[in-house]
């Protein structure tokens, strides 16, 4: 990806160098140069410079083919867990519910009405 901003020209690029080399720090603030150098900042190599947007698009492209890939098995790996915590979400509602208690009232058996006196 190239575009042009006044008098510069502005490139996204991808680096290859030593792993045991730093680059070296640009005059420019916030910028390095592609020369790479060591710890004692002596001078080692020029960095490789690459098209970023090439590497960008294959990086890209190769997230979206490996996440098609997975996407089924994601899916059906989260189907089953769902499955799983509904069904022991049943399993304890089923042992947490009440058992209805049947209320038994102690009555005492009915008493006949006492004789009546008449009077005479």
């Amino acid at each position: 990806m190239e575009f042009n901003r006044g008098d510069w020209t502005w490139e996204m690029m991808l680096t290859k160098r030593p792993s045991d080399t730093h680059f070296s720090k640009s005059s420019t603030p916030g910028g390095e140069s592609p020369l790479a150098r060591d710890d004692d900042n002596t001078l080692v190599t020029h960095a490789v410079l690459f098209d970023g947007t090439k590497v960008a698009l294959a990086i890209l492209g190769t997230g979206v083919a490996l996440g098609a890939v997975a996407a089924p098995h994601v899916k059906s790996g989260l189907v089953s867990l769902k499955s799983k915590l509904r069904r022991r979400a049943e399993e304890s509602a089923d042992a947490e519910t009440a058992v209805p208690l049947t209320v038994v009232a102690d009555v005492e058996p009915e008493q006949p009405d006492p004789p009546r006196l008449r009077a005479v």
